[in-house]
């Protein structure tokens, strides 16, 4: 079934492509391709998009953002643009993605915003590309490696040691526990943090809060304000849904998600901001500054939509 939606979509991607005109395509073309199409997990591919323009036609930024589907962008190159001989801009840019499940996936298709000649507001679109990912097999010399179990060795020698040595180990052990108790009566029981008192969604707003406040973006700090968001709302997870997910990679994340079968749109917004604070800490990009609000609003949103039902639980334990 997911195979024939994989090619549904790419379909879909084709015809959306089809009205593009032939004067249009003399102004701008996309193309992307990828190294590889078929890998094992974890390999990492290298994805090219290349967008060549009429001289007069200006190119918006480029916002990747988490548009590439389940894979992660773990580093990106962007190069300068080049005239060719027919006096057409060549805009070239690499990314080095990966993932870690198997299965068949698409590489979503990358829009690009531009502006003609004639001032109009345009949009091109790359084509999706599909990718393979398989599990990695045994080889024979892995194989190799497994031995059968060695037989036991007889040691040769007197029973006096043993006898030496059982009431020496008594005598030690008696007198750790005796030490050890002693220690234990001047310790006290470990207090339980303000912050664990509070409900989650409480105590993730006030984050929210203040990293809003920050000098982190005046700063130009922009890969610590991302990996503050990040956290913050990882930490919500695992106090609000008891979802492990400041050790967990966003992809492993994902699947937790998914078992624990939360509101779609909850959903759909953890992952996306998660995936989009990696392209900033991992990838080095720089977030357009309505991309920045727009995390730092998901990342509200997230928490009051998930709010309401913990606040209506906590009524019903006070009954």
């Amino acid at each position: 079934m997911k195979k024939y939606l994989t090619i549904a979509f790419i379909i879909i991607g084709l015809f959306i492509r089809m009205p593009f005109s032939q004067a249009e395509e003399s102004l701008i073309s996309v193309e992307s391709h990828v190294d590889r199409a078929t890998i094992t997990i974890g390999d990492r591919i290298l994805y090219t998009l290349k967008v060549t323009t009429d001289p007069k036609v200006k190119l918006d930024p480029l916002s990747l953002g988490s548009n590439l589907g389940t894979f992660e962008v773990k580093d990106y190159k962007i190069y300068d643009p080049v005239k060719t001989k027919d006096g057409k801009m060549v805009n070239k840019s690499e990314y080095v993605i990966t993932t870690f499940t198997t299965g068949e996936y698409v590489i979503p298709s990358i829009f690009i915003n531009y502006t003609d000649p004639q001032g109009g507001k345009k949009q091109i679109q790359s084509e999706p590309l599909f990718i393979l990912v398989k599990s990695v097999g045994a080889t024979e010399s892995d194989k190799e490696d497994i031995r059968g179990l060695k037989p036991p060795i007889d040691v040769k020698g007197s029973y006096w040691g043993y006898f030496l040595i059982l009431p020496l180990a008594v005598l030690l052990g008696a007198g750790g526990f005796l030490y050890y108790r002693h220690k234990a009566k001047g310790l006290a029981l470990p207090t339980i943090s303000d912050e664990l008192l509070k409900p989650a969604w409480e105590v993730a707003l006030f984050e929210l809060d203040s990293l809003k406040d920050s000098d982190l973006l005046e700063k130009k700090q922009m890969k610590r304000y991302f990996i503050i968001l990040s956290d913050i709302i990882r930490k919500y997870m695992e106090r609000r849904f008891v979802i492990p997910a400041l050790d967990r990679t966003t992809e492993e994340i994902r699947w937790e998600i998914k078992k624990a079968k939360l509101d779609l749109r909850v959903s759909e917004l953890m992952v996306g901001l998660l995936s989009f604070c990696d392209l900033v800490k991992f990838a080095k990009y720089t977030p357009l500054a309505e991309e920045i609000e727009k995390s730092l609003n998901d990342a509200y949103e997230i928490v009051n939509l998930s709010r309401v039902e913990e606040v209506k639980q906590e009524i019903l334990v006070g009954k």
